[in-house]
């Protein structure tokens, strides 16, 4: 198997899995536990920002361009209520 399908694999699994951990965390009542599942979130997504690095130094992976002023103005205009559409 190569590399860059080991990377992306590694990255969607930890992604799902933060996802699940974060529904955990908000329905979790026991302080204790709620905080454990927190410091494994925080470790996850530690990992998942070193594999996304690898990913991107190594070309397994290109971010998006960056958003310009309009379309960020148009995403804060949605989440107010005020929609440009």
């Amino acid at each position: 198997m190569q590399e860059k399908t080991m990377v992306s694999d590694a990255l969607s699994q930890i992604n799902a899995s933060l996802q699940s951990m974060e529904q955990m965390i908000t329905q979790t009542a026991n302080p204790q536990l709620r905080q454990t599942l927190i410091q494994m979130r925080n470790s996850g997504e530690t990992c998942q920002y070193e594999l996304y690095e690898l990913a991107k130094n190594h070309g397994y992976y290109e971010p998006a361009a960056p958003a310009t002023q309009e379309e960020i103005q148009q995403v804060k205009a949605i989440f107010n209520g005020n929609t440009l559409f």
